[in-house]
């Protein structure tokens, strides 16, 4: 993730940072006690508080706009994003962004990836778009700025962005009614059409775009197309399940037939990115794991879960790495889920969930709400069913 890949060199930052406060305004007892406490905190495994002590620390000692000051600022943002924080984190890297443009002007220093930071921020608690879009597009543009425009840097950036605009339902559309009158009706009777419309087209701009630049990169990253493949079967894949989710009768949505064309053309994409990729497993590792999840949700929405299974069995995918056992759930060959130990059926199928269209309840801040579902996942060569949205759930809750 672009979050972990920032998260790096802080033993290093920590000495720099006291090697210039040694000349600062601050006293050794204060670096005495900055030091005890990160070291305390360190060992107990809690780098975030270890991080914003040296944070206060250089505050003090070098002030709010120092190029040291800005760089914690940004880590502490990152951490605080990797906990979960995300409100707090995207407060945290927001203040980053302004103390670097102080230090650095609106396009130096850090600028690209704090604005990167801060768009991955909203992701995490806030749905929509363009909160996330404003702070991505920056990103872009500060690329521009320095002359990457048609670079691997570039492209890969705008993979990355739409990828995240797919995650927390950001890109789920509305149904809308229009209003119109049939005067061939003898009494004039007045017309209801209902049509749905997402925002999937928001993302896909950015794939088109590095489609365009992709394709005279092949001579810097010979596997960009590949990667570029990914991401738009993906967003593809999505919005057809989106679409077919929708009421018959309503405009917008995807028929079964066209929906089962496009798992198969996806499906054969897919595979020959895979060939691609698989001439350097180590290095593309990560692309063809997220190749092999988007096959196996065409797999999940065409309800075929004899080759789910087969998927796990043969190695193809093992995410026992991602989810805590207490969310991990037996499943049966018709994609019911069985309660834990038990061998009762809960009154859930992970393929029922595909084509219903609840609408998101709103915390008192206007947030939406991520409701507690199931997705099914390989798990050490078997396939599961992993709870999403709920770290632990009790039998009675299920039922």
């Amino acid at each position: 993730m672009y979050a972990a890949r920032m998260l790096i060199g802080l033993t290093c930052l920590l000495a720099s940072t006291i090697t210039q406060a040694s000349q600062a305004d601050v006293s050794e007892a204060d670096e005495a006690r900055m030091m005890s406490s990160y070291d305390a905190a360190m060992a107990d495994g809690d780098e975030t508080a270890a991080v914003k002590y040296v944070l206060d620390f250089a505050e003090k000692a070098h002030g709010e706009n120092a190029p040291k000051t800005v760089d914690l600022t940004h880590r502490y943002g990152l951490l605080l994003y990797q906990n979960g924080e995300y409100r707090e984190a995207t407060e945290v890297l927001k203040k980053a962004l302004e103390r670097s443009i102080t230090a650095f002007g609106e396009s130096g220093g850090e600028a690209y990836e704090i604005n990167m930071s801060i768009g991955y921020a909203y992701s995490g608690w806030r749905s929509g778009l363009s909160l996330r879009t404003k702070y991505f597009d920056r990103a872009l543009e500060i690329l521009i700025e320095r002359g990457e425009h048609e670079s691997v840097a570039y492209v890969t950036t705008l993979i990355d962005i739409a990828v995240n605009l797919m995650e927390n339902g950001g890109l789920k559309g509305t149904v809308s009614a229009e209003f119109g009158s049939n005067a061939d009706r003898d009494d004039y009777f007045l017309d209801i059409e209902h049509e749905y419309r997402n925002y999937f087209h928001t993302a896909e701009k950015y794939i088109l775009e590095a489609i365009e630049l992709g394709k005279n990169l092949e001579h810097a990253d010979e596997y960009i197309s590949s990667k570029i493949v990914i991401a738009q079967a993906k967003l593809n894949v999505m919005d057809a399940a989106d679409r077919a989710a929708v009421p018959l009768g309503i405009s917008g949505r995807i028929s079964v037939a066209a929906e089962e064309k496009l798992y198969d053309r996806e499906e054969e994409r897919l595979m020959t990115a895979i060939g691609e990729l698989s001439r350097d497993i180590e290095k593309n590792e990560s692309f063809l794991t997220a190749a092999n999840k988007v096959r196996m949700d065409i797999a999940w929405m065409g309800e075929d879960a004899g080759r789910m299974a087969a998927m796990c069995t043969d190695g193809t995918l093992n995410s026992a790495s991602e989810y805590h056992p207490d969310r991990l759930f037996a499943i049966t060959e018709d994609g019911d889920v069985l309660a834990p130990n038990f061998s009762f059926r809960i009154s859930t199928n992970v393929f029922k969930t595909l084509r219903s269209r609840e609408e998101e309840a709103n915390d008192t801040n206007r947030i939406p709400v991520k409701k507690p579902h199931f997705i099914p996942v390989c798990i050490d060569g078997r396939l599961m069913a992993a709870l999403i949205n709920a770290p632990r759930i009790t039998i009675e809750e299920l039922r």
